[in-house]
């Protein structure tokens, strides 16, 4: 029987720090990848969660305008038409805060309305307030308004600040008329 060989530098085999490092730094940048894509698919879940939970409430609200004679509820609206500039963000978020909670009383008033969002989590839905999936106050405004969005025929529509919680970015927030099809 012979005896294996020592290499010739008379160290015993195993990894060099070459190789350490090299497979150190593929591991990172897998890592780093696996968490872009999670980071990625939930930013992608919660736009489709907020668009499902803004078409059930256009839904709601065209089945209340037929349970009502055609009219809108009596609903504070989210921005005062006959103020010329534009509040800040703190008082953007009480005014949706307001008129979220008002339009949920209202659907909490109506037995038949009310039961479509007991089905949703707390997160979205505490039986007080309609949020999105970034936990933003879901706000109802009850026409077009330049600042905030067009629905075609001066509809009503719902909308949600987005992912960057600021009602008057319009680049990132997401309106029921689009997730509706009812048209900008």
């Amino acid at each position: 029987m012979t005896k294996p060989a020592l290499r010739r530098s008379g160290h015993a085999p195993g990894y060099t720090l070459v190789e350490m490092l090299t497979t150190i730094s593929v591991l990172v940048i897998v890592l780093g990848l696996m968490v872009s894509l999670a980071r990625r698919v939930r930013a992608q879940s919660a736009e489709l969660v907020t668009k499902e939970v803004l078409i059930k409430l256009d839904r709601l609200m065209a089945e209340y305008q037929a349970r009502n004679g055609g009219d809108l509820p009596p609903i504070d609206p989210f921005i005062r038409e006959d103020v010329p500039t534009l509040p800040d963000e703190e008082s953007l978020r009480h005014a949706a805060m307001s008129n979220n909670k008002a339009f949920v009383r209202l659907l909490r008033s109506q037995e038949a309305l009310s039961r479509e969002f007991s089905d949703l989590p707390v997160r979205l839905y505490d039986e007080t307030c309609i949020r999105d999936d970034w936990g933003n106050p879901i706000v109802f405004m009850p026409h077009r308004h330049k600042d905030i969005g067009m629905a075609m025929r001066d509809r009503y529509f719902f909308f949600s600040a987005g992912p960057d919680g600021k009602y008057l970015t319009r680049d990132d927030n997401l309106y029921s008329y689009e997730s509706s099809g009812q048209g900008g």
